[in-house]
C-alpha cells in the first residue's frame, strides 16, 4: 500500500470567488470541530487561565477551528461577559466525564 498526497492550484480571480472559498473552508473547519458555536463548554483544565475568569468552570464556545486555541466567552469577576482564548485541549463537553477534547 502506498499513500500519495496530491495538491492542486486554483486561481481566485474576484472578490466573490475569494469570499466563496473562505466560506467553504470555514464551513469545513466548523464541521470538523468537536464544539459548535453557542455551545456551553466545561473548563476541564485551568492551566494558563487567570483564576478569576470563568465562573463555575463554564464558558460559551464562540469559535473552535483546528488549532491550539478556541475563542470562548467567560464571566469576569464583576459578572461581565469577556471573550478570551482558551487552549482547546483544556475544554470538554459539558455534562460529560470525558477528558478534555484534544
Amino acid at each position: 500500500m502506498v499513500t500519495v498526497t496530491e495538491t492542486s492550484t486554483r486561481t481566485l480571480s474576484s472578490s466573490d470567488e475569494i469570499a466563496a472559498f473562505l466560506e467553504q473552508r470555514f464551513a469545513q473547519m466548523l464541521a470538523s470541530s468537536p464544539f459548535k458555536p453557542g455551545e456551553a463548554v466545561h473548563i476541564a483544565n485551568r492551566a494558563g487561565l487567570p483564576t478569576d475568569l470563568g465562573a463555575g468552570d463554564v464558558g460559551l464556545m464562540l469559535l473552535d477551528v483546528p488549532g491550539a486555541w478556541s475563542h470562548v466567552m467567560l464571566l469576569s469577576p464583576t459578572g461581565l461577559p469577556i471573550v478570551v482564548q482558551v487552549a482547546s485541549g483544556n475544554l470538554a463537553k459539558r455534562g460529560s466525564d470525558e477528558a478534555p477534547v484534544a
